[in-house]
């Protein structure tokens, strides 16, 4: 299975491990699947994307954001989510680029899961 969605418990929380080849029809379920789990969440929702496994190649990647500009269920460019890597993969700062163009939110690339839980609870702090 190439992506595997665990909601955090009680929180707007999802995440999101891809392991092996992701291609668009992948990242179209994951939206699809985190949509409903969001749906039930008022306000800023976040969604972590563990890519360390992951391989992605350049037209894949350029599909994808393709059909993120095409308007996907809680998307990268949906202004409430808030996408966070987990991961170095090479086009992660790519994709985060293309998506902020596109007026999407920036999406921040951690080294750790811990790193990007801690940035969450940071960011929640400060709308609070």
């Amino acid at each position: 299975m190439p992506a595997k969605i665990e909601p955090v418990p009680n929180e707007p929380i999802a995440i999101v491990t891809f392991e092996g080849h992701l291609d668009v029809d992948t990242v179209r379920q994951v939206f699809v699947d985190t949509a409903v789990i969001f749906a039930q969440f008022e306000g800023d929702v976040y969604r972590i994307a563990d890519i360390r496994t992951a391989k992605i190649g350049f037209v894949d990647l350029i599909n994808i954001v393709k059909a993120v500009r095409g308007g996907l269920p809680a998307s990268s460019i949906d202004p409430r989510v808030h996408g966070i890597f987990v991961g170095q993969n090479q086009f992660a700062r790519m994709y985060a680029d293309l998506i902020k163009q596109l007026g999407g939110t920036p999406i921040p690339i951690f080294a750790t899961m811990e790193d990007a839980l801690e940035y969450i609870e940071l960011e929640r702090q400060k709308q609070t």
